[in-house]
């Protein structure tokens, strides 16, 4: 299942829909509970595979996981974006098959290219061994960090060049600033430090849990 989540923006997200062929491709579309404009969002037509829920937290790290609560045994777990426009048909299929079970796999955005998996495809088996989709404390900056770090050391990093997205995203002058940039960025307050100290005493963890994990479903 590919993960969305749209904060403040029931106007904004029309140009990913309207930018893929979502036919079949299941997509949970997260929203917050207390959006000032939930309504706006509820009110809209979504395409017939992508479902609608809400949450009663904010920032991308808690919403991902209590999403992997609720669906704990999917094939793979895929990051959207709401500034996030598709450019390659059928690119998601592609992404998954690369994904399989065990691996990270990731387009190409058109600025950090292969250095950052950003928006990846993580296998299920890999996501479960793990425990998380991200880790504790990283709210919205440095998820795509903590996986590209973690697939550099295991080795499951897939890069497909030829996927490519257009990022529309202050960072890169393409949009222009909001609050819900703002929030994202206020959420994301010491994310070195909270990424320096997940790479210190978790990763180690996760990394071992991957390898039980292989090991149990190879014997």
């Amino acid at each position: 299942m590919w993960l969305l989540t749209s904060l403040g923006r029931p106007d904004r997200i029309r140009r990913v829909v309207d930018s893929y062929d979502w036919s079949g491709q299941p997509v949970s579309l997260v929203l917050y509970e207390g959006d000032s404009r939930l309504a706006d969002y509820l009110s809209q037509s979504w395409p017939p595979s992508w479902k609608l829920e809400t949450v009663p937290m904010r920032g991308n790290g808690p919403t991902y996981n209590e999403i992997l609560r609720r669906h704990p045994n999917e094939c793979c777990y895929g990051f959207l974006a709401d500034d996030a426009i598709l450019d390659v048909p059928d690119m998601l299929s592609e992404l998954e098959i690369s994904a399989s079970d065990w691996n990270i796999a990731y387009a190409n955005d058109k600025h950090w290219g292969e250095k950052l998996p950003t928006m990846p495809c993580l296998g299920g088996e890999l996501v479960r061994a793990v425990g998380y989709l991200a880790p504790a404390h990283l709210s919205h900056w440095a998820i795509d960090t903590a996986w590209g770090e973690l697939g550099k050391r295991i080795g499951n990093l897939r890069y497909a060049e030829h996927l490519t997205y257009t990022h529309d995203n202050p960072v890169w002058g393409t949009a222009p600033d909001d609050a819900t940039y703002r929030a994202a960025r206020a959420a994301s307050f010491e994310w070195q430090s909270l990424l320096r100290s997940w790479m210190v005493n978790d990763m180690p963890i996760a990394i071992e849990s991957v390898k039980q994990a292989q090991h149990r479903e190879a014997a």
